[in-house]
């Protein structure tokens, strides 16, 4: 149906035309077939040794897709048929984002949101004033299926990868958001424990705008993304924030990363008599792993590094050309915010696609690593500890962070992070219909020690509230590591 167009008069006798509706179910199977063959072309799975199983189950995904298109018959049956073939993957480095020209999902809530908390349970987090339930409450279950159950049929199936933490408390909150989704059944009536006492109530969905939604939704997640930025606290404890280590030459990171580890480099020797360093990666969601490949280098010396990158992992790129103009076209957008390892690293990983391609080979073996690089002398010793703070969210080159972070002795402290399987690099593609884009992995990992789909918990968990950096700060006074100094009060009920 045409939208209404307030103030406009249209004589009855010449009728305004009326565009055909879209067929969602068409769209729906274009897009599926897109996503296929991206998967087939591009992705290192289909020819992956290792992995003999992928191809069979991109084509078992698309099948499905297919089969189900016959109950589409609009824009959230498309997106979220969609939705499930990707998530099918369980795969981070997968995923499918809405274009301009979709349609905005309607949305209902019955007046409150859960989200998932440190143990597991899905309590009350935010509520509307005439909401029946409190901040707090515990859900147990909704028409008679438990909570758990609940929460993996109707955001799970749709997500992929729940049995991760992170992805509980990334899309736990939508629990109670009704967008329209044809494959699910929306909770009728449902239980929960209201301060030890069960209490059941029937759920009174209703319409709430987009941008009113939001801010709740956010409240869910819990996540800062604090901005970029160095400190040293009254202790002298250096504190660098890290929330992103994108190289677009907008975004902030980009712009903030460049002088504040040359900085760093300039202090080394103020920084070696620190109390302790604590390098922040709250609302880090990756990029490029040579901001951190930098900072380590800075604290640990190259040497170091290249003890533990020889013969340690190897790459392997899928060749394709699309895969070879993403990386031509990431290097002409990195300009000079890129450092000389990245640049040369760019030009190796195109000459060697380059050849891959017209050998017809499907995969090019990058270079490992052979032996110690750096002559150069190590760097005076630290005086305290290094720790790393990451939140739920911390993946891709986040997660890269900290693997070479704490292999060089650094200590994690904060939340569980995100996991990531062995497949990295993304490249991005419109979809057909206009509507979707795809995200897709162009590289594989060999010889990782973190397996596939595998998150890391902190030596240090932090149960308080991740957005409050003066707690954290205090509370990061108070651990072991630092036991010769005097210990201060833990304001945020944690025991290290």
């Amino acid at each position: 149906m045409s939208p209404t167009l307030p103030l406009l008069l249209i004589s009855a006798s010449v009728a305004a035309p009326v565009a055909p509706p879209q067929d969602w179910a068409a769209a729906l199977r274009q897009d599926a077939t897109a996503v296929h063959d991206d998967v087939a072309a591009n992705h290192p799975g289909p020819v992956d040794p290792a992995n003999l199983g992928f191809a069979a189950a991109n084509d078992i995904g698309l099948a499905k897709a297919i089969k189900i298109s016959a109950q589409v018959h609009d824009y959230p049956g498309y997106w979220f048929a969609l939705k499930a073939y990707v998530a099918g993957f369980d795969d981070g480095h997968m995923n499918l984002s809405p274009l301009p020209a979709a349609p905005v999902l309607p949305s209902r809530w019955p007046g409150f949101l859960t989200a998932f908390d440190a143990t597991g349970a899905q309590r009350v987090v935010v509520r509307a004033d005439a909401a029946p339930l409190p901040v707090g409450a515990t859900l147990v279950g909704c028409d008679g299926k438990p909570a758990e159950r609940v929460a993996a049929d109707n955001v799970g199936a749709y997500q992929g990868r729940w049995q991760l933490s992170a992805m509980r408390r990334y899309a736990g909150g939508t629990l109670f958001v009704d967008q329209g989704n044809p494959f699910i059944t929306v909770p009728k009536r449902c239980t929960f424990l209201v301060e030890g006492r069960s209490r059941a109530i029937a759920l009174d969905w209703r319409a709430i705008a987009r941008e009113t939604l939001a801010p709740y939704l956010a409240e869910t997640t819990r996540r800062l993304v604090p901005p970029i930025a160095a400190t040293t606290l009254p202790d002298g404890t250096r504190w660098y924030t890290l929330s992103g280590f994108d190289t677009a030459a907008s975004s902030d990171s980009a712009k903030k990363l460049p002088p504040l580890i040359a900085a760093m480099k300039a202090d080394r020797s103020a920084i070696a008599t620190a109390p302790a360093i604590v390098l922040d990666l709250r609302g880090n969601n990756g990029g490029s792993s040579d901001w951190s490949d930098q900072i380590a280098q800075i604290l640990w010396g190259q040497a170091a590094i290249d003890r533990l990158a020889s013969g340690a992992i190897t790459v392997e790129w899928r060749a394709s050309p699309a895969n070879l103009k993403t990386m031509v076209d990431g290097r002409n957008k990195q300009g000079s915010n890129a450092s000389p390892e990245i640049g040369a690293w760019f030009g190796r990983t195109i000459s060697g696609m380059s050849t891959a391609l017209a050998g017809h080979a499907p995969l090019w073996r990058a270079p490992g690593e052979v032996g110690i690089r750096s002559s150069e002398a190590p760097p005076p010793a630290l005086a305290g500890p290094v720790y790393f703070l990451t939140d739920w969210g911390c993946g891709s080159a986040c997660l890269d962070a900290a693997d070479l972070w704490s292999a060089l002795g650094a200590i994690q402290i904060g939340q569980e992070t995100a996991a990531d399987t062995l497949y990295m690099d993304i490249r991005r593609d419109a979809l057909p219909s206009g509507f979707s884009r795809i995200v897709v992995p162009m590289k594989v990992y060999r010889g990782r020690k973190r397996g596939s789909n595998v998150s890391l918990r902190p030596i240090h968990a932090f149960t308080g509230d991740m957005r409050d950096t003066a707690m954290l700060q205090s509370w990061v006074a108070t651990l072991p590591e630092r036991a010769s100094r005097p210990r201060q009060a833990d304001t945020a009920g944690n025991t290290p």
